[in-house]
């Protein structure tokens, strides 16, 4: 319960904003997934600067496709049959992971043509 008053206190503005208390009592369950959602989508979104600057759209594209059909979709599913918010923030972080991970792949190739 202390937890709970310690992250309401935090959330004050959201509080002044919405009349969710609902939603800010169980915003406590979901801080831990920002971590990794933070963590892969910033590398994601450093390599997508990357290509944009090379103005290599078609592997931005190809990336991006390839993140919502392999990495974020299936869990999606998933998480959508078990009702589960816990597996919806997985499939987010797989998504970021997979766009990461394909543009990752695509930087050595880059290098070598520039």
């Amino acid at each position: 319960m202390q937890l709970l008053k310690q992250l309401g206190q935090k959330f004050a503005l959201f509080g002044l904003l919405t009349n969710h208390t609902d939603i800010v009592q169980q915003i406590g369950n979901y801080v831990l997934w920002l971590l990794p959602v933070l963590g892969c989508g910033s590398l994601a979104y450093m390599l997508d600067g990357y290509f944009l600057g090379l103005t290599q759209g078609r592997i931005l594209r190809q990336s991006s496709l390839i993140a919502a059909s392999v990495g974020f979709a299936p869990m999606a599913i998933v998480a959508y049959v078990f009702r589960s918010s816990h597996l919806l923030w997985l499939a987010l972080c797989l998504f970021m992971a997979a766009r990461a991970i394909t543009l990752g792949l695509q930087v050595p190739k880059s290098l070598r043509n520039h």
